[in-house]
């Protein structure tokens, strides 16, 4: 295949996702999503469309994020999880990350152990268990890290994306039915974090079993004695130095949430209001006990005449937190 012939490939494959994902936007949401969708259509392709946030013109905001959610017939059909490629669009849907677009009654994350750092599941042992146990289920969508979103090495414009893709992963977890099958216990802190962020964020919690328990133990005492302590205690890592200090972050706040007895729904509404609005540095939400303050990038939380602290959530616009590296456990 020539160069020319590629491109016009690869052309035809975007024009594709993008008119396949606003089609299923069209059925899923039944009010007018304009900015989403002149967002979309006026990326110019796939590499316009990973590259850096923009300025959308009269709206004093930046382009929205989307994610790439793998379609339910390419996951049950493949061997093993397939690495995210710019060949395979025809496996994808696009869901933005605003609220209302990714639900539950469609969309599953899938948590996962890395057994090896190239690949999360080689030989496909884990893909298969959770193909038999999703398949009879009723959903559309599956996001799985591996999947859907650039792994290592990326380019200049996918590791853009790559860092978006970290920035709201709280979002995917959120608001999706959450799929897993774990080896035994180790002490791997981004299953801790996914298992927390769903299990906090949801009136019934997550169900117990054996290859959870320990998390979901350990979930229980952070919440008695805090992050860090319980971390250290067991020996939570994680591959990078960077995710570390983002994910204790993200729990820190979870946690302090949690302490301070605010309801599931407010709980919700604070985690969206973080990941939808990442520039913004101070947030205020009425809650039914009070307004709350939430200085994130100087770890603060204001509530009932006190200031409570946590770790500062990393500024992602520094550079910082832009490491070639894969998303994984």
């Amino acid at each position: 295949m020539t160069p020319s012939e590629s491109d016009l490939n690869q052309s035809l494959a975007w024009d594709s996702l993008v008119r396949r994902s606003i089609e299923f936007w069209d059925v899923l949401i039944q009010d007018e999503k304009g900015l989403e969708k002149s967002v979309l259509k006026g990326f110019t392709g796939l590499d316009d469309f990973l590259g850096p946030p923009k300025e959308i013109p009269g709206q004093g905001s930046i382009t929205p994020m989307f994610w790439f959610f793998q379609r339910r017939e390419s996951f049950l059909s493949q061997k093993t999880m397939t690495k995210w490629s710019r060949d395979r669009l025809d496996d994808y849907i696009l869901l933005p990350a605003t609220p209302g677009f990714v639900m539950r009654t469609d969309c599953f994350f899938v948590s996962h152990f890395w057994r090896t750092q190239d690949d999360p599941d080689p030989d496909g042992t884990y893909l298969r268990r959770l193909q038999k146990e999703l398949r009879p289920q009723p959903w559309s969508y599956i996001w799985t890290d591996w999947t859907c979103t650039p792994q290592a090495p990326r380019n200049e414009k996918e590791e853009y994306y790559f860092t978006r893709t970290l920035q709201t992963i709280s979002g995917i977890i959120r608001n999706c039915g959450f799929a897993w099958f774990y080896p035994p216990f180790e002490p791997r802190m981004w299953i801790l974090y996914e298992i927390a962020e769903y299990s906090l964020t949801c009136d019934g919690g997550i169900e117990i079993f054996e290859d959870n328990r320990e998390f979901s133990e350990h979930i229980n005492e952070m919440l008695q004695v805090g992050v860090r302590p319980t971390l250290e205690k067991h020996g939570y890592r994680c591959t990078h130095d960077r995710d570390q200090e983002f994910l204790t972050a993200w729990l820190e706040a979870l946690v302090l949430f949690k302490t301070l007895h605010f309801s599931v729904d407010d709980i919700r509404r604070f985690q969206d209001q973080i990941t939808w609005h990442p520039s913004v540095q101070v947030l205020y939400m009425n809650t039914i006990n009070g307004l709350v303050v939430l200085q994130r990038y100087e770890g603060t939380l204001t509530f009932g005449g006190r200031c409570y602290t946590f770790t500062p959530f990393p500024n992602w616009e520094d550079g910082k937190y832009s490491t070639n590296t894969n998303l994984g456990s």
